[in-house]
């Protein structure tokens, strides 16, 4: 007609496979293309245009389209920021829609969702909406008052029977034997682990200008087991104090 040609009846391609597997059994053998037209018609895969427009268009369906495969790079969810809605304060505090986005990627509902260093609750939160199972765990008193606050506001109100348990008596590993203090042979072993770097600031230095420091802080329960140590210089030392290793890794991503 005086309109010209404005799409053709798929014949080949991934909609038209789309269409015989969902729609039309048997569509891609119909040769003809007005006895095409006429099946589509008849799935009601035709739209019919809008007062002023002559002609009629082809029906696409989203859910055909496989879309694109996610790059390793997500710069499509925002930090957190300080005056933000979900801001809690705390310093390593990751957006609720990328730890969604994660564990929609790597778990079906139902499964177990587990955040061994829970911090503000991030995780725990998303996990029940996502209707996860889910656990966290954290040894900062001040991390056990954001879970319990947040939880409170975010999740449903009957999830515990009474106030979270916190528990100042650290358990005491048995399966290791406990040492009286850091030796010398630790401190040479972590300086080859750590290639003469500080495990802080990441600058290479002298061993004896690298301070032997506890992860885990003994004030929390932290030994002096090897898996515990690493060395700092002692610029990084002073700033982490007796506090978690994310603590110093937040002050020097921010100075």
């Amino acid at each position: 007609g005086d309109a010209g040609r404005c799409w053709s009846v798929p014949l080949r391609g991934d909609y038209a496979k789309w269409i015989e597997e969902n729609i039309i059994p048997g569509y891609i053998s119909v040769k003809s293309p007005l006895e095409r037209l006429d099946a589509l018609a008849e799935a009601d895969m035709i739209h019919q245009s809008r007062a002023g427009r002559k002609m009629p268009g082809l029906k696409r369906y989203l859910k055909s389209v496989r879309g694109q495969i996610p790059s390793n790079s997500w710069d499509d969810i925002s930090n957190v920021q300080a005056k933000s809605r979900e801001s809690t304060g705390y310093p390593t505090q990751k957006p609720l829609a990328l730890m969604e986005r994660i564990i929609k990627a790597s778990s079906d509902s139902g499964d177990t969702v587990l955040d061994p260093f829970c911090g503000c609750a991030t995780t725990c939160v998303a996990a029940e909406k996502l209707e996860r199972r889910w656990a966290g765990i954290d040894i900062s008193e001040r991390a056990y008052d954001l879970v319990k606050t947040r939880l409170r506001k975010e999740v449903p109100p009957d999830l515990f029977r009474g106030e979270p348990i916190f528990r100042k008596d650290t358990p005491k590993r048995t399966d290791i034997e406990h040492k009286r203090q850091p030796t010398k042979e630790d401190r040479q072993l972590l300086y080859g682990r750590q290639d003469g770097k500080c495990k802080g600031c990441m600058t290479n230095f002298s061993i004896r200008n690298l301070e032997i420091d506890h992860i885990i802080p003994r004030s929390q329960g932290g030994g002096h087991e090897l898996e515990n140590l690493q060395l700092l210089c002692g610029y990084c030392n002073r700033m982490k104090g007796a506090r978690p290793m994310e603590y110093l890794m937040a002050r020097l991503r921010a100075a």
